[in-house]
């Protein structure tokens, strides 16, 4: 038996390392004016994809985005992934070509967003620095209240800095620039002011500004602590709006975009297996040796689950013959009178599988109750994996 399976496994493993490594990456060029890929056809799927298309001369950054379709949108608002093209300095050239390493499903759809970018002029610029500023400064100020002779944060703290940052990243959202620098937030310096306003006792304003009324001393000393709030809110956004600016010049949207229609594939395995029947050391042990057949079910699928899983499979199926046991009697199986297996397979090369786990014998010689002359015993196998697909369309 031990020669036999080594054999196979070195017969099928010399085999499976003739066959060619398939391309890394599948190819998808976007046509601008039909807005679709291939020459209207469906996106690869499974596959890692090469994007190209036609980029404008003004064009500095092209932005692929892949949306999961409507119904889980819902649940997770954020793009499956993005990838982008940065036109490299004193180039000219008039296309893109940028990876996409995420693997669509086939028989799927997706919405494919592609954003193009140029650069911002610098009235633009000035102009969103404004905007930016006016919505900071105005939220901030309707914040606070009043509250005898302290300032308050209305909603607290934490809920203001949120509300901060989502109008800076609202108004920043039709921007990128060239070293995909990113608007992270605002740093703790100015939640710090924050909490220093909530806690400031307005009544040391008469001692910053003596000469004013007491009154105005505390408005005065609001003031400025309301300023210093600004100058920081205005230098940490700074550090965005002084870079290569660059905004959004165009985007095609496509709706429901289809993917490869995949085939259902159908693992058949054929290979030599062992049972052991009975005993407990080498001496009265016995086995029964079979050629088996039977359909392995992925534990994942491979592009979608890590490398073990894609390779691991519960192993359904029988063995050709029946055995025998010590005393020469015929051990068959409950099903079609052939012992039959359950297991777990791992791929170890390209299309052999080793398999170990348990099969179910069936003694006839025992009486009583069918389910009494039933029991399992290990087996452990290698089996060539071929694959055979259905198409059930018409």
């Amino acid at each position: 038996m031990q020669k036999q399976l080594l054999f196979l496994s070195l017969f099928l493993a010399f085999y499976s390392s003739t066959f060619l490594v398939k391309a890394q990456y599948a190819t998808a060029v976007f046509e601008y004016e039909k807005s679709s890929f291939n020459n209207s056809q469906s996106l690869p799927a499974e596959e890692n994809l090469m994007v190209s298309g036609a980029a404008q001369p003004e064009t500095v950054l092209v932005e692929i985005v892949i949306l999961d379709d409507k119904s889980n949108r819902k649940d997770n608002p954020k793009p499956l992934f993005v990838a982008s093209w940065v036109r490299p300095p004193y180039s000219s050239i008039g296309t893109f070509t940028v990876p996409v390493n995420y693997k669509l499903r086939g028989s799927s759809k997706y919405d494919v967003q592609i954003d193009y970018y140029r650069r911002i002029t610098d009235m633009e610029r000035e102009n969103l620095r404004q905007d930016l500023y006016n919505n900071l400064f105005a939220y901030a100020e309707q914040s606070f209240t009043v509250e005898r002779k302290r300032a308050r944060v209305i909603g607290g703290t934490a809920q203001l800095v949120r509300n901060l940052n989502e109008i800076a990243r609202k108004g920043l959202s039709l921007y990128r620039n060239r070293s995909q620098l990113q608007f992270e937030g605002f740093s703790d310096l100015v939640v710090s002011k924050i909490e220093q306003i909530n806690k400031a006792n307005l009544k040391k304003g008469k001692f910053i500004f003596s000469k004013r009324k007491k009154k105005d001393a505390r408005a005065d000393y609001r003031e400025k602590l309301m300023t210093e709030l600004k100058q920081l809110l205005a230098a940490e956004l700074g550090q965005v709006l002084n870079v290569d600016l660059l905004v959004l010049q165009d985007r095609k949207f496509m709706d429901d975009y289809p993917t490869e229609k995949t085939r259902t594939e159908i693992p058949l395995n054929v290979g030599y297996g062992g049972v052991h029947l009975a005993g407990t050391n080498s001496e009265n042990s016995s086995f029964g040796t079979s050629p088996y057949a039977g359909l392995s079910l992925p534990l994942g699928k491979k592009g979608f689950a890590g490398q073990f899983w894609s390779r691991s499979s519960i192993s359904v199926g029988f063995f050709w013959s029946n055995f025998e046991d010590g005393n020469g009697e015929e051990i068959t199986g409950p099903i079609f009178k052939r012992p039959t297996y359950i297991g777990l397979g791992y791929r170890v090369f390209r299309f052999i599988r080793f398999n170990a786990g348990g099969t179910f014998l069936e003694d006839s010689t025992q009486g009583g109750r069918v389910f009494d002359q039933v029991y399992i015993r290990p087996f452990v196998g290698f089996s060539a994996e071929f694959r055979f697909w259905i198409d059930l369309e018409k």
